[in-house]
């Protein structure tokens, strides 16, 4: 029962150091998003974001990707990618990039 404890307030704590992004779509509607993390495509950089909505039930993916950049003031400015392959490329990295094993991951020797 201590290692459940233990492993629930650290995913709480993980949860609060997350960065969020609201997103505003063309219809007004908005969307508060998780930043899960960013990676590098041909020389220039692209954030996925989960929705806060988002329960593990939904058959969508749920998962946004843009491309991503800094005004000088430090506020994000997000892009969509247009071009298919670009697209392709920039799942790909992601899909690689979450497959890897988690820093995190408990051993058995840690038991």
């Amino acid at each position: 029962m201590e290692y459940d404890e233990k492993a629930k307030a650290e995913e709480e704590q993980n949860d609060e150091d997350h960065d969020t992004i609201t997103l505003t779509f063309e219809d007004g509607t908005e969307e508060e998003c998780l930043v899960l993390d960013f990676v590098e495509v041909d020389g220039k950089t692209y954030v996925s974001l989960l929705p806060m909505s988002y329960e593990e039930d939904e058959e969508e993916e749920g998962c946004y990707l843009y491309q991503f950049d800094e005004a000088e003031d430090g506020e994000p400015i997000l892009g969509y990618i247009e071009d298919d392959a670009v697209l392709k490329k920039v799942m790909d990295a992601f899909a690689e990039l979450f497959m890897e094993e988690p820093e995190y991951v408990i051993s058995e020797d840690d038991l």
